[in-house]
Formats: structure tokens, sequence, C-alpha cells
């Protein structure tokens, strides 16, 4: 075994660990908390990231931060992910006419395809220094009680839902909210405040997104809760709204085994990466999220 993957076999090992020691009370809103600002990394590289700095705010590869007119201050330690390898495929497309010949550029597919991982390092904003001319805006939290901001929240995540589903907004329902499989219509209660009504939508558009992305029937209720709610937290977070005295309690009524977290963290992640790419995208959101991949 090469260095490389002894390093690789290293960071696996302490994202296992760590998984393995998840307390429900603390650790894994903490890392949905976290998660909510690298939510464009892999669960994988997330968790490594936690593990070896749970402070971190804002990571970026060495010369990435030069690009952003900051350097690396001298001494500091950088945190290990692992970056993909990838390597151009490039075939050649037969035409479906073998009468007619395109020029050759036409009749190529390039494609990139994953050969492997190596570890690279990335630094957090806190161990650089120099120009804040080109960095992204950070999130604020908005307050619980902010009901014309919350307002504003609520109105552009319905119409990013309402683009792929029927939303209804109904009197008369027994909970909070809910999704029909058969009909993919979304219900959510008129009568909540608004800060409920974006976790409530939220949920609901997760649950939708995971049956469209899991269909098999054989996965537990307490599974897809878990991941429902764990995901709008993780998006709520992003748009500044802390729902945890709400989602805590959820997420404890629907666990059974606290190795479920460790089967659901990747789907939560790529759920989650989704809704907040679909908002960002949105017209006239204005939140400065972040919205890119690490190049390091």
């Amino acid at each position: 075994m090469n260095k490389n993957q002894d390093k690789i076999k290293a960071a696996l090992e302490s994202i296992e660990a760590m998984v393995s020691s998840i307390n429900m009370d603390k650790d894994w809103l903490s890392y949905l908390s976290f998660q909510s600002q690298f939510y464009n990394y892999s669960s994988q590289n997330a968790m490594l990231i936690w593990v070896q700095n749970p402070e971190a705010r804002y990571v970026k590869g060495y010369k990435s931060w030069n690009t952003l007119g900051r350097f690396v201050k001298k001494g500091s330690k950088g945190i290990q992910i692992l970056a993909p390898c990838m390597k151009t495929k490039v075939s050649i497309k037969e035409p479906t006419d073998k009468k007619e010949y395109h020029d050759a550029e036409a009749e190529k597919v390039i494609q990139k395809v994953l050969t492997g991982f190596r570890v690279a390092y990335v630094y957090d904003f806190a161990d650089t220094d120099g120009s804040e001319e080109h960095l992204p805006i950070l999130i604020k939290g908005l307050s619980s009680d902010d009901i014309e901001s919350e307002k504003k929240i609520y109105e552009k995540v319905l119409k990013v839902v309402s683009s792929y589903y029927e939303v209804r907004e109904v009197d008369k329902i027994a909970s909070k909210g809910s999704y029909n499989l058969e009909t993919q219509v979304i219900c959510v209660r008129s009568d909540l405040e608004y800060l409920q009504k974006i976790k409530t939508l939220l949920h609901e558009f997760a649950h939708a997104i995971d049956f469209q992305k899991n269909p098999e029937k054989t996965i537990n209720r307490n599974i897809r809760e878990l991941i429902a709610e764990s995901t709008a937290y993780v998006v709520s977070l992003r748009l500044g709204l802390d729902t945890s005295r709400y989602s805590v309690s959820y997420i404890k009524s629907w666990l059974k085994d606290s190795k479920e977290l460790k089967d659901i963290a990747d789907t939560v992640q790529k759920i989650s990466y989704q809704i907040i790419n679909e908002i960002v995208g949105s017209e006239q959101c204005s939140y400065p999220f972040f919205n890119e991949m690490e190049d390091a």
C-alpha cells in the first residue's frame, strides 16, 4: 500500500470512528449544522472537515485562496479531504446512417471517468489573511420572530417547490404537512407560523425527492422521516433559520438505532445539495449562498 492509500485509509477510518461515536443529543444536529455550510461537499468530506476542524466555516485550497487575494498563514495546518481523480475517456459515436459521415469532432463522445481518489488539503478562512474584497458574504441567522423576512423566505421556497409539485395550503389536516405518493401533492397546514411552514414545506419536499431517488418499498418509514427532517434542518440553517427546537425531538422520535444516521448521511447531503441549489437558482433569490465546488 502506497503513502496516498495509507492516508485515504486513515481518512475513511476517521469517518467510521466519528459516525460510530455520534451522540444523538448533540453530535448529529451539530454535524447537520456544519453540513449546511459545506452542502456542496460529499458527506464523507464534510465529516472529514468536521472531524479535523469543527469550527471551520469556509474552506478552499491553497491556490484557490490566492486567486481571492488571500494567502495561507505560515504554520497553518491543512485539512485533509478526498479529491476525485478523473480521467478523460474519448470514444467514437457510430452514425445512425452509415452513409452519412460527420466531422471527427461531432462523432467524438467525451466522458469524465472516476479512477480513484487522492488526499488533498484545504484551509479554513481563519487560517488565511489578506484582502476581503472577493470573499462571499456569509449568511447571518434571521431571528425567529422576524415575520416579514420569514414570509419572504417561505414565498421563495414555495415558488421552487411549486415548480415541481402541486402545493396546497389546507385548513383541515391532522399533521403539519403531508406528501401524497399517488397524486404527488404536498399539503401544508395554513394556520402555521411562517418558520414552521418553511420547515414543513422543506420536509415534504425532501420526502418527494427521496421517494423519487429511492423508490424502493423496503425502506422503513422511520428512515424516510429521518432523511426528510434532517434535510429540512440543513436547508433551513442554510436559509438562516434555526429549527432545532422542533427538529431535535422529531428526529429522536423516529430514531431506532444510531447506526441509521450513518446510513442516511449521504442521502441527506445529496438531497440538501439539490434543494439548496434549486433555491439559489430561483428567480429573485438574493440570499448569498456558497455554491462552488472546491478545486483543491
